[in-house]
């Protein structure tokens, strides 16, 4: 067996006991590249969403994709961010009782839903949007799906720069289906990509 052989079987054995997760598979290239493509077909959109989130996950030497139900414990941090071309944050998924506690203190922060806040005035975001339909030098708004933290697989003796990410809708069919499992709304995919330490 080699390292990256030994430190992928620890990853997946670490992982499969965690509760809700119901498979754990490993990212081959065919995955890799069917999953790019599918998220790369966002760009064109009114609000166009970039998964940086995937595209980092699927840079690293390693991936395996789980496939798990709702009982699976919720994200470290905000997965969906709206995000401006200078790298301001206008509103984030809220995840967290932390989140939750200091957005009920800014004055700035709105609700649009329980789980999602604005940062800044929904009116504001409308008049960029339709400004720079006007303008040369516009301010695009994206939604970015951020990597985020995966501690177990953190803690897996080998591995580095380990990040993890929820992909596109279509990218998430195509993975459960890949993995035999039905389009079934209460499973959700999630990769998670990883190096070997040198």
């Amino acid at each position: 067996m080699t390292k990256q052989e030994e430190v992928l079987q620890r990853v997946i054995d670490t992982v499969t006991p965690l509760r809700g997760i119901m498979h754990v598979g490993v990212v081959n290239d065919e995955i890799r590249k069917n999953v790019i493509s599918i998220e790369m077909d966002k760009s064109g959109e009114l609000i166009p969403v970039i998964n940086a989130g995937v595209h980092e996950c699927l840079k690293r030497d390693l991936a395996i994709v789980i496939i798990k139900n709702a009982s699976f414990r919720p994200p470290p941090t905000a997965t969906v961010q709206l995000v401006d071309n200078r790298g301001n944050i206008l509103g984030e998924e809220i995840v967290s009782n932390e989140q939750k506690e200091k957005y009920s203190k800014d004055e700035n922060a709105n609700y649009i839903n329980p789980d999602f806040v604005l940062l800044k005035d929904q009116k504001d975001i409308e008049a960029d949007l339709k400004s720079e339909r006007l303008e040369k030098n516009p301010t695009k708004q994206v939604f970015l799906l951020p990597p985020v933290q995966f501690i177990e697989v953190e803690e897996v003796e080998g591995t580095d720069d380990v990040v993890s990410s929820s992909p596109d809708p279509l990218a998430d069919l195509y993975l459960k289906e890949y993995f035999g499992f039905e389009d079934d709304p209460k499973l959700a995919s999630l990769i998670v990509g990883f190096n070997v330490e040198e």
